[in-house]
């Protein structure tokens, strides 16, 4: 009976270290972009959390297993796995709550008006932009923050020839932070979109932010590049 006691109390303790910090490690964790390109939440201490909850879980096996075989475990053991528990209520309540992932589309946009202004830059006639130069002013915008296996997901482009419109749908292959520069058949124009986690980058309006150049000038995203910028111009709806 005390045997069977002195379990519950170790299975129940196991279970409420698990619990203090299984929320931040899944979230930090699923942020990390291991199977798929992810945005990941601002979880202060999150690595940690899951190192701990890794620990708890292998140290409550550990002495699970010596119980099944008849052995009494250590003090040592005893000692490891309440130092445990202590830490993981000391994660939880230094650590801050987990923040939802800031909103990317500030930066796909900065991405898209860079992208515009070195293609319209390199205008000779026809537009004929080079990738690398593309990337390297793509390159000074802050990334937008997705994360593939634990790395940044930078801004980058992608050249799309002899296209009759613009890029509207992803890409197979094709990680969020792409920027697609599709060039029209005679070269004098091109449309630029931007890819995001769940497809191409909308505004609120529900139209795609869609930059258009023609022979050296272009439109900011969202807008008809006919109509011309002028003081006191209300603005578009935030971007989603």
């Amino acid at each position: 009976m005390i045997r069977l006691a002195y379990l519950a109390a170790y299975a129940v303790l196991a279970a409420l270290g698990e619990a203090l910090v299984a929320r931040p490690a899944l979230l930090w964790l699923r942020g990390q972009g291991l199977l798929e390109a992810a945005l990941p939440w601002n979880v202060p201490l999150g690595g940690f959390a899951l190192l701990c909850a890794a620990l708890v879980a292998l140290t409550t096996l550990w002495l699970a297993s010596d119980a099944a075989l008849g052995r009494r475990p250590r003090v040592p053991q005893h000692a490891a796995f309440l130092l445990l528990l202590a830490v993981c209520f000391g994660v939880r309540s230094w650590a801050r709550d987990p923040q939802p992932p800031r909103d990317p589309a500030p930066a796909l946009l900065d991405g898209l008006r860079a992208a515009a202004a070195e293609l319209d830059r390199d205008y000779r006639g026809a537009y004929t932009p080079d990738a690398g130069q593309l990337n390297s002013a793509l390159a000074q915008v802050t990334p937008p923050g997705y994360l593939r296996l634990g790395r940044s997901i930078p801004l980058h482009a992608r050249v799309l020839s002899g296209a009759d419109g613009p890029q509207l749908s992803e890409l197979p292959g094709d990680q969020p932070g792409t920027i697609y520069v599709a060039l029209s058949k005679d070269r004098t124009g091109a449309w630029i979109t931007a890819l995001g986690l769940r497809g191409i980058l909308k505004l609120t309006s529900g139209k795609p932010a869609l930059v258009e150049a023609h022979a050296g000038t272009h439109s900011q995203p969202g807008r008809d590049p006919l109509v011309p910028i002028y003081p006191g111009m209300r603005g578009l709806t935030g971007p989603r």
